[in-house]
């Protein structure tokens, strides 16, 4: 069980729901790193030759999430679905900021595999990418559980 909804407030920087947003954070911070670093060895070593087709995939997704957050939390859901979107939205928001950011910058870059430029921003990509995947999937458990 990832959150504890009984006299629960996630307002403020206050977090008494339970939620373990520290283990979701942790767990993002891993899967983002493996992730990169599975990336960025494929890409140097030629194995990953469609950079451009991950990037816009990754920047697209990263956009429906975003427009799917914005909405989902607009729609101000009550009771457990409430909760979990508040306790839930920090972590998301930065693998979705993340995503954008560093995928616009790789998009406008030449990516190529002798470079360490090229590899450093498909690294951030990848990392951001794999944080807001798995930010996701814990929001899911939560309002699954």
């Amino acid at each position: 069980m990832i959150c504890n909804y009984e006299n629960c407030r996630c307002e403020s920087g206050k977090n008494d729901c339970g939620c373990m947003k520290g283990i979701m954070v942790l767990v993002s911070i891993i899967g983002g790193i493996v992730f990169a670093a599975a990336v960025v060895l494929l890409f140097i070593n030629s194995f990953l030759t469609q950079t451009g087709f991950f990037v816009w995939t990754a920047l697209i997704s990263a956009l429906v999430y975003l427009f799917t957050v914005i909405a989902v939390s607009a729609a101000k859901p009550e009771g457990k679905a409430g909760l979990c979107v508040r306790c839930n939205t920090a972590g998301l928001f930065t693998g979705i900021f993340g995503t954008v950011f560093s995928g616009a910058l790789a998009v406008s870059a030449v990516l190529t595999a002798g470079e360490i430029f090229s590899a450093i921003i498909l690294a951030l990509t990848a990392f951001f990418f794999a944080f807001m995947i798995i930010s996701a999937l814990f929001l899911v458990k939560c309002i699954t559980e």
